[in-house]
């Protein structure tokens, strides 16, 4: 019961915010038709059986007239008014069609909704970056974003419609017959004891051990079928991987140990696809099993008051389709045990992560920030900086960043260098302190520069975007940082983030910062895969094209430090070397 409840509580808070958004007008309209025409259905099935029982009836008489007015007209009896078989079937097939297709535009709907939805949560305020340098978040049910909100978010929204359709169309089944099925069946005489409405209670009898027998043996299915969604998921980054690394893995020779932890990860969903193999063998035993013997059941049980004279052939059928319907929606929790741990485990894993999502967008740092004219200081004053762990690096930092000035912050790897710049970048949410940042455009630039996919030209103007810069000043961007012999292919879509070389990237990012041209410019060993002629050419062509500007570089070079007027080291605010294998000036890895 505690599962439900919690499955229930996940269901409730991934559907809400749909029900209750901008497009609910649409939601509900969608959702109240395909109700209506799944209630319809029912309804016209109920008409159907009465129909069977009339051409059932005239079958056993030999009555053929009766027979094709029961399929293909009307019957008018001294039981009422009855419609031809195929006269109900052709709404029956229209209401049928329509429910699919407006159940599909609801999903789209909702789908579209909730993609943009997630995919836009993940992007604020640096979601995606605060869930991937937060390893208790990682653990929390972060992993492989990209397939909760492609794959999973799809699943859901399908699964969720039809659960609930289905649920839905299956109390109303049962209230629709269980009514019939209890005034055909009449009482059954059983060692001196009258029994009524005996179809109905071999009908909940049998739906109950039906039920109980599926649960004993599906129910671990959840959690197999949530394992075996992340472990797809972990393969699938794997190969992603190798994929993003080809040239490190080529140069290293490493083929042999790739191909190592691929096995590793695909043996996870091997072993574990195995177990759902078996778990689904015995399920599918019983429930392909329960739904062959229950018609039979029904036959067995019905023949009883037939071979005793008190009721006709086609009562007799449609008692059994009466049975039928009740012994299946009584038996929909075991009929769909199967779909319903699938959903389940998705359920799970977008609720996870949905939930993650709101904690890193909740977290909020300590850093006030105060606001300085654009030709002002940069100052930090009293700053304590610490890492997701909550260990900290940096105690009670301060110092001035001079506008117009070029600064380099030095200090032993792992100081801390890199986490300050996020903090100054506003990226960071573990920190506290005062901050002095001044009303100017701000430009970060990290070791490895950011490559979108696309065209060069898409590539060298981002993030502003292509339209935002003339073509020629591009170009002539590219030729100052030396990449003039690209511009030919500046229009062609590459993997440029694979098709360039460490120098030529860190070249790249030189060529945003002349085009978009901050008051401010932050460089994190933005020149380390450059010879020191490039370096220095690349930072006096800054102090040339942007006399202005304010630098600011992390280094480990003194040819960089020499060409700074200012220097900042954080060696006296560091607060203890980082644990073995953990860096504080790595970048993080999504």
């Amino acid at each position: 019961m505690q599962h439900l409840r919690l499955l229930l509580k996940d269901v409730w808070y991934l559907t809400r915010p749909y029900f209750v958004s901008e497009d609910r007008k649409w939601a509900w309209g969608l959702l109240a038709a395909v109700l209506t025409l799944t209630f319809s259905m029912v309804g016209l099935d109920v008409l159907q059986s009465f129909s069977r029982n009339v051409y059932y009836t005239a079958l056993q008489q030999h009555d053929a007239k009766t027979f094709l007015r029961g399929l293909f007209w009307y019957v008018h009896n001294e039981e009422g008014f009855v419609l031809g078989f195929f006269i109900i079937t052709i709404p029956l097939i229209l209401c049928s069609i329509y429910t699919t297709y407006l159940q599909q535009m609801l999903g789209l709907r909702w789908r579209r909704w909730l993609t943009m939805r997630m995919t836009r949560q993940w992007m604020e305020n640096q979601t995606y970056f605060r869930i991937a340098i937060t390893t208790s978040g990682l653990e929390a049910g972060a992993d492989n974003p990209d397939q909760r909100i492609q794959e999973d978010l799809n699943s859901f929204v399908t699964d969720t419609l039809t659960q609930f359709i289905s649920l839905l169309s299956n109390i109303v089944t049962l209230f629709s017959y269980v009514g019939l099925l209890w005034a055909l069946s009449g009482p059954l005489e059983l060692w001196g004891m009258s029994i009524p409405g005996y179809f109905f209670w071999a009908a909940l009898i049998y739906s109950v051990v039906a039920t109980w027998v599926t649960h004993l043996a599906g129910h671990r299915l959840a959690g197999l079928q949530f394992f075996q969604q992340r472990a797809e998921a972990d393969f699938r980054y794997s190969l992603v991987h190798v994929r993003n690394n080809t040239e490190g893995i080529a140069l290293y020779r490493g083929e042999a140990e790739e191909q190592a932890g691929l096995d590793r990860s695909f043996s996870s969903v091997y072993t574990n696809f195995l177990s759902i193999m078996r778990r689904t063998k015995w399920l599918g035993l019983l429930t392909t099993g329960l739904d062959v013997v229950s018609g039979n059941f029904a036959l067995l049980i019905g023949s009883i008051r037939y071979f005793a004279g008190k009721m006709s052939f086609g009562t007799l059928m449609q008692l059994v389709m009466a049975f039928s319907r009740v012994q299946g929606a009584l038996g929909w929790l075991a009929n769909s045990y199967a779909a319903l741990t699938t959903w389940h485990a998705e359920v799970a894993r977008l609720a996870t992560f949905q939930r993650v999502m709101d904690r890193a967008q909740a977290m909020r740092n300590d850093v006030r920030v105060h606001p300085a004219p654009a030709g002002g200081d940069m100052a930090v004053s009293g700053l304590d900086v610490f890492r997701p762990d909550g260990v900290a690096l940096l105690q009670d930092v301060n110092f001035t960043l001079a506008h117009g000035q070029m600064t380099v912050v030095t200090g032993p790897s792992g100081t801390g260098k890199s986490t300050l710049f996020r903090v100054l970048a506003g990226i960071w949410p573990f920190a506290r302190g005062d901050v002095t940042r001044p009303d100017a455009p701000m430009m970060f630039v990290p070791q490895r520069p950011y490559v979108p996919t696309g065209t060069l030209h898409r590539a060298v103007t981002y993030p502003a975007g292509v339209e935002n810069h003339p073509v020629a000043d591009v170009i002539e961007a590219l030729q100052l940082v030396g990449l003039g012999a690209l511009v030919p292919r500046m229009e062609m879509e590459e993997a440029w983030g694979q098709t360039l070389s460490p120098g030529e990237l860190q070249r790249l990012a030189f060529a945003r910062i002349l085009l978009a041209r901050p008051g401010w410019v932050f460089l994190d060993e933005s020149t380390s895969n450059l010879d020191s002629v490039a370096e220095g050419e690349l930072y006096g062509l800054l102090r040339q094209v942007c006399p202005d500007m304010t630098v600011i570089s992390i280094t480990h070079r003194q040819s960089v430090v020499d060409m700074h007027v200012h220097t900042i080291d954080l060696s006296p605010f560091a607060v203890q070397p980082p644990a073995e294998g953990i860096s504080a000036d790595a970048s993080p890895q999504p």
